[in-house]
């Protein structure tokens, strides 16, 4: 079991228990199977969807391919560079969120309002900011591309990860 803290300023540590799938020099990959647990300040639950998670120490994101039947989608979350711990990883979220829906290929940037708000309030500093719009427009970018190899990869590991325990 490997866990993921994400941390949002000022709205707490949040927590997901995945299992490690593959790891090289390329960075890690967690899948979170249906009933994966997780928690937030504010809940604990379980995952009702199976989600892979792709971190790269030193670059400031993170993918999560999200398998809802409903909205089939890669979100990619802008944060300060991912970093292990000794249970696993941590991250402190900078809002802007990339997002590639599979059903139609609609690509958007989601969460304005957090990074604003963030900015705003003086959780974010100027630098976490530029370095948040600037990724957040990168990694857009990047998925209405489409060309990058990683993007299938992630779609393909998640398919071949096992389902997790029924709960």
């Amino acid at each position: 079991m490997t866990r993921l803290w994400k941390i949002k300023r000022p709205g707490g540590v949040y927590w997901f228990d995945f299992q490690p799938v593959s790891s090289d020099e390329e960075g890690v990959w967690l899948s979170g199977p249906v009933g994966s647990p997780w928690g937030a300040p504010h809940d604990t639950g379980t995952l009702p969807v199976p989600v892979l998670v792709w971190l790269v120490p030193g670059r400031p994101w993170a993918a999560w391919w999200v398998d809802d039947p409903a909205d089939r989608r890669l979100e990619i979350d802008i944060c300060l560079p991912p970093e292990a711990t000794d249970d696993g990883w941590r991250y402190i979220d900078l809002e802007l969120d990339p997002m590639l829906h599979e059903r139609d290929g609609r690509v958007e940037i989601e969460d304005w309002d957090e990074y604003e708000e963030s900015c705003r309030e003086g959780w974010m500093s100027p630098q976490d900011a530029e370095l948040a719009q600037v990724a957040a427009e990168s990694c857009a970018e990047v998925l209405r591309q489409g060309t990058e190899p990683w993007l299938r990869l992630g779609w393909e590991l998640l398919r071949a990860t096992p389902p997790g325990p029924s709960r």
